[in-house]
């Protein structure tokens, strides 16, 4: 399901079989929709042109799993509703329904109310499969040290705010035994060069911790659903 085609040749950029797999995906959710008699805009062609530009896969790639006591269709929920997210990832958020709708997260949100220093302003998603697939834009850097080791490397202004956004995620998620799943975790986009490399290892780190973090509150939400009334 991944957006994502290892097997491409690497003489072709993943530029041009994204789209077309995210145009695949769009379309396909756009018409069960309609069949189904349910107002969905349909992302235009340019619009998800503008979105996948520049993004390649470099080979420098985060790639993680964890299985999670909660079933695929929750766990999807839990990364694409700002509700979810609040319960292991982010204090607050701004998540759309939609491809080209902005997934915005805010990692201080009293400080920093947009996401400029420390979130993921401008992020957006790419492909939604609910319940199956998440794909979502990311930003790798932090516009000040505020937040000292807690917060990933300072970069200038024409890195931090690069636009479209030149990495990304892909979430599988893969439904396991007893109402589990396998969540497969890909973050793609990392250049060459120290200040990307710094970016990488701190963010191998803090997605672990927020993995962590996911498995946590499902099984909260496991214990609270087997309690006793």
């Amino acid at each position: 399901m991944n957006i994502h085609t290892p097997f491409v040749p690497e003489v072709v950029t993943s530029t041009g079989w994204l789209l077309q797999l995210l145009l695949v995906m769009a379309m396909a959710i756009f018409s069960a929709a309609a069949l189904c008699g349910s107002p969905v805009a349909a992302p235009s062609d340019s619009q998800l042109l503008q979105l996948m530009h520049g993004k390649q896969d470099n080979g420098r790639t985060i790639r993680l799993q964890k299985i999670v006591v909660c079933t695929p269709e929750r766990t999807f929920l839990l990364w694409s509703t700002s509700d979810g997210v609040r319960s292991f990832f982010a204090p607050s958020s701004r998540i759309g329904r939609g491809v080209g709708d902005e997934y915005r997260i805010l990692c201080r949100p009293a400080d920093d109310p947009e996401g400029f220093a420390h979130g993921t302003k401008g992020a957006r998603i790419l492909a939604t499969s609910p319940g199956r697939f998440l794909a979502f834009e990311w930003i790798t850097f932090a516009e000040d040290a505020s937040l000292g080791p807690n917060g990933p490397p300072v970069a200038a202004p024409e890195i931090l705010n690069e636009s479209p956004l030149p990495t990304w995620v892909e979430i599988e998620f893969l439904p396991g035994t007893g109402g589990t799943t396998l969540v497969d975790f890909r973050h793609y986009g990392f250049r060459d060069g120290e200040l990307w490399s710094a970016s990488q290892k701190w963010f191998t780190r803090a997605w672990q911790g927020v993995l962590e973090g996911l498995d946590r509150a499902c099984q909260k939400e496991r214990k609270v659903a087997h309690a006793p009334l």
